[in-house]
């Protein structure tokens, strides 16, 4: 539960940034949805958008012009090898620049077979005019082989829109008879009320009985259910498509869980398939979940969080704890206790306590739900990491300079905060070859300093 929260915060942020667009910097969502293959294999569709308003634009003679630059890469994770993947140019032209005053959304999914193991999944994108400008990924995927014995199902894939459509040539999003539009970004709500979903359920005939079984629910952060329904479907066919929608213009702003499960009515194995997504309505702001404030703890998020959940909340805050937070936290038994001092925790920083939502709590878990999802590793969280912590204590860096392929040199990264003591920079290397990158230098005064840390890069 506690990790739906930080994607709600992620999400309030956005929709803050959405009412600035010169704020707004070149973003790159991306969604995954695996589907069975062959009889080695699984096929696996990468959904990607990205807003072309937010790439820079280049006068021509008659029409000004853009280009978005994408790498997408699939790694073994044990061998860091590359096992597949697709490096292209998207070119974009308008007429005149006041067609970019609003949002237009470039979506395209790309296909790949791979056999079942664990992937490293890496996206880059960059704007062709300014390469400075740009956004990674970078995520585990672990692939399974979907099971011929009992009913199974595919993953999820969430839309903007699903309508029944002849095959047209080149329609990249056409399959089973449908045109399925996808929306890599997950966010529904203002603009976009009605959220599509499409599902693939396999071997329907392996029992002999008429009907199925299908259940259909939505669970908020706080883990309760608020849409539920079930359907009883025939066997007809050995696979089958499950289409349907879900209106979430009644819901309040926050994330949620959609959960569709396939039961066999005649020995009741079910195949289940989840996916999160999120909700911005204006109308309907979150309740007080994400801001830290309320008249009491029982107001809080906290009132329903485990102890185990409280002492993890604490542990992923300590980065901006005091010392003496820290040691007082250590000495508290119970869970009453520790909900009370990060009620107050939070409440004492809180920058304008007559608003309904903290605002620095809010930036926090926003910068921790980009980090463990950007920035984890096989090993560890995204905020354990170096540059995880580096990123949650200071913000996006406002430069990052990326080097992948320098002879003779492991990877490194070097980040530029530029209104941090009149300039600083932090350097990360992957010495393990793990995409773990740790710091190995800073010009940072409160941070690690080393003049030779490029040695510790060299190639062996």
């Amino acid at each position: 539960m506690k990790n739906l929260l930080y994607f709600v915060a992620a999400f309030v942020g956005i929709s803050a940034a959405l009412a600035n667009e010169n704020a707004t910097p070149f973003r790159i969502n991306v969604d995954i949805a695996r589907y069975r293959g062959d009889s080695t294999s699984v096929y696996v569709e990468l959904y990607y958008s990205f807003d072309v308003t937010r790439l820079k634009y280049v006068k021509t003679d008659s029409a000004y012009q853009s280009q978005a630059v994408l790498r997408v890469v699939f790694k073994n994770s044990a061998t860091d090898s590359v096992v597949t993947g697709q490096a292209f140019r998207l070119p974009f032209t308008v007429s005149d620049t006041s067609l970019l005053n609003e949002r237009r959304y470039y979506v395209d999914v790309l296909g790949f077979l791979l056999k079942p193991d664990v992937y490293r999944v890496n996206v880059v994108a960059q704007d062709g005019n300014d390469i400075s400008r740009g956004d990674s990924l970078s995520f585990p995927l672990e692939i399974t082989a979907i099971g011929a014995q009992h009913i199974a199902e595919s993953d999820i894939e969430l839309c903007t829109s699903i309508v029944e459509k002849e095959k047209e040539a080149h329609d990249r999003f056409y399959k089973n008879t449908l045109e399925v539009t996808p929306d890599p970004s997950r966010l529904y709500g203002d603009g976009q009320p009605v959220l599509f979903y499409y599902v693939e359920l396999y071997n329907l005939l392996k029992n002999k009985s008429e009907h199925y079984y299908t259940k259909v629910s939505v669970v908020n952060s706080l883990d309760k259910e608020v849409i539920s329904y079930e359907k009883t479907k025939p066997r007809i066919n050995e696979s089958n498509v499950e289409v349907g929608t879900i209106k979430v213009n009644n819901l309040r702003t926050g994330a949620y869980t959609l959960t569709i499960t396939a039961i066999d009515s005649v020995d009741t194995t079910a195949a289940t398939s989840s996916k999160k997504f999120f909700v911005y309505n204006s109308a309907l702001p979150m309740e007080n979940v994400a801001s830290g404030t309320g008249n009491s703890v029982l107001a809080s998020e906290y009132a329903t969080m485990s102890e185990q959940d409280l002492d993890n909340e604490f542990d992923e805050v300590k980065y901006i704890a005091t010392r003496e937070e820290i040691a007082q936290y250590s000495k508290l038994n119970g869970a009453d206790a520790k909900r009370k001092m990060l009620f107050e925790f939070w409440a004492k920083r809180d920058p304008d306590p007559t608003t309904p939502v903290n605002e620095e709590k809010i930036e926090y878990m926003k910068r921790l739900a980009y980090v463990n999802e950007v920035y984890r590793t096989a090993y560890k969280p995204g905020w354990k990491t170096d540059r995880g912590r580096v990123y949650i204590m200071y913000g996006p860096p406002d430069e990052i300079d990326r080097h992948a392929n320098e002879i003779n040199m492991k990877p490194y990264e070097v980040w530029h905060y530029n209104s941090i003591q009149g300039g600083v920079e932090f350097d990360f290397g992957d010495r393990t070859g793990f995409s773990d990158y740790v710091l190995l230098n800073s010009t940072d005064r409160d941070e690690l300093h080393d003049d030779s840390w490029m040695n510790q890069l060299q190639a062996q």
